[in-house]
């Protein structure tokens, strides 16, 4: 008689659960990385730009080239506040899916810990019986001497 678990369905559907979990938070988690890369990109344009700019005020420019430099900053600040603010919303869903994946980690160990408790007991029960026929058959050995 082999050790059956009772609950090696309920593990094995969190198991499975765990590792669909872990494969989303890692798409998450890349989508995250590429948003804070696009932020410092962002970032460092709107300093080649407002550099540039600096650069030609300096010199005689038109109002024009002015005109047009600061839209271009403006254009980049819009652009690194919406970057931002998707930013923060994937830092926020990466922390409760971080939350889920850990809840469903806890849940994963404890079925392990009960299975191995369980195992312990069947393998001391199995070894109470074996021990027992064992004593059984030494009995009637002596018994038929």
């Amino acid at each position: 008689m082999a050790f059956e678990y009772r609950f090696e369905r309920v593990m094995k559907l969190a198991e499975s659960e765990k590792q669909n979990l872990e494969v989303q938070y890692k798409k998450l988690f890349d989508a995250f990385e590429k948003l804070a890369h696009n932020l410092i990109e962002l970032v460092e344009q709107k300093k080649v730009v407002q550099t540039g700019l600096q650069q030609q005020m300096s010199q005689a420019i038109t109002i024009d080239k002015m005109k047009m430099g600061i839209s271009d900053v403006e254009k980049i600040d819009f652009l690194i506040e919406e970057t931002s603010k998707q930013y923060h919303r994937a830092k926020l869903q990466l922390e409760t899916f971080q939350t889920r994946l850990q809840d469903k980690a806890i849940e994963v160990k404890k079925y392990e810990k009960m299975r191995e408790k369980q195992q312990r007991i069947y393998h001391k029960i199995v070894a109470k019986a074996e021990m027992k026929q064992m004593d059984d058959i030494a009995g009637q050995r002596t018994a038929n001497q």
